[in-house]
């Protein structure tokens, strides 16, 4: 594969970047880059955590990078998620892990690493790190580095941050002990979500190893799913109607879908559209509406352009695009549900994560 077809996978993976004359480089450099995946253990997995992440960690081994995928459970910890439960957020781990290996990733080109096994085996060096980077910050920079929100829902509205009168210690904590986890692992390449928690961080980042003349890892963001609610500030705390999680039954998925905002003739920030972009096409290569002969019979879209005319013409509807959406994710998950289903210690795993959801 040329270097040209290396880098269009790995650029086809997320939003434009600065560091892409880097990844350029990087891969003209070094035939196999090492390449990390951050991963936040959760019992309910959004379905961006449990599909995209698969199809982004299979375009980095086409691509030739080594890919190791870190479970973020000593942070987790830290952030006292889950009551501090350090077996329990493990268990959360190994749930994902199952999925994932459910879902078809390739397990040849990957490696699991648990944060707290790194920080364990490298206790003076990651903390001299996170001193470091606490010494060469402001403490203006590392609050502007605290506008967290629960990208989960699972605790309060989307939309909701920390009231300042609430804040722990902690908080202030967080974005050093990101960025020296970050650092530890001496990674190429690094893959982040869009999340602004994460961009900040991404920003401490470069400005440290720019002061320090640190060596910094190149910095990927991968696309974000949007809110399937229409005014996420008007929604209940903890609805789950906001996003398709892997647990999703057809019957459920179907019907988060059919509440699902998808304004007629308007792409443009289209959730229901977003969906197909980043789940369906990559998955399956096309998008399929089935529909009855008298409404025009069945169309099969092969990119996102050919969507994308037929729907702001209003050649096709909101509610046909809603319901080929959700047979599309049901089969996508199908072989995922089916293994929990048949494999008894996937089920143990499943149950354990499910219990630990609130309940809506």
């Amino acid at each position: 594969m040329s270097l040209d077809q290396r880098f269009a996978i790995i650029r086809s993976i997320g939003v434009e970047s600065t560091d892409e004359d880097d990844v350029r480089r990087l891969l003209g450099k070094k035939v196999a880059p090492v390449c990390y995946v951050w991963c936040d253990p959760s019992p309910s997995v959004h379905i961006a955590q449990g599909i995209m992440m698969v199809i982004n960690v299979r375009k980095m081994v086409k691509a030739g990078c080594r890919v190791k995928i870190l479970i973020a459970d000593w942070f987790a910890r830290m952030q006292h998620k889950f009551d501090g439960d350090l077996a329990k957020i493990r268990t959360f781990g190994l749930y994902m892990i199952e999925i994932w290996k459910a879902v078809g990733l390739d397990l040849n080109g990957v490696e699991f690493i648990w944060l707290s096994d790194e920080i364990n085996s490298h206790s003076a060096e990651y903390w001299a790190l996170v001193m470091d980077i606490f010494r060469n910050n402001t403490l203006r920079k590392i609050t502007r580095c605290c506008e967290i929100v629960d990208p989960f829902m699972l605790n309060r509205n989307i939309n909701d941050s920390y009231d300042p009168k609430n804040v722990t210690a902690s908080t202030l904590f967080t974005p050093c002990v990101h960025c020296a986890a970050i650092l530890l692992q001496k990674a190429d390449i690094w893959l982040l979500s869009m999340d602004h928690e994460e961009d900040l961080h991404d920003k401490l980042i470069r400005q440290y190893c720019k002061g320090m003349k640190h060596e910094r890892p190149i910095i990927l963001s991968h696309n974000k799913l949007p809110n399937l609610i229409e005014h996420p500030e008007l929604a209940k705390n903890g609805d789950p109607s906001w996003a398709i999680f892997i647990e999703d039954r057809e019957v459920y998925l179907s019907y988060k879908l059919s509440r699902a905002f998808c304004p007629a003739k308007v792409a443009e920030g289209n959730p229901c559209l977003e969906y197909i972009k980043y789940i369906v096409f990559p998955w399956f290569g096309y998008f399929e509406v089935p529909r009855k002969e008298e409404n025009g019979g069945s169309r099969t879209f092969q990119n996102m352009e050919e969507l994308i005319i037929d729907y702001e013409s209003g050649a096709l509807g909101a509610a046909e695009v809603k319901l080929a959406l959700a047979e599309a994710l049901t089969k996508i998950l199908k072989p995922v549900h089916d293994h929990f289903a048949n494999n008894c210690e996937a089920q143990n795993l499943e149950d354990e994560a499910l219990r630990s959801i609130p309940r809506y």
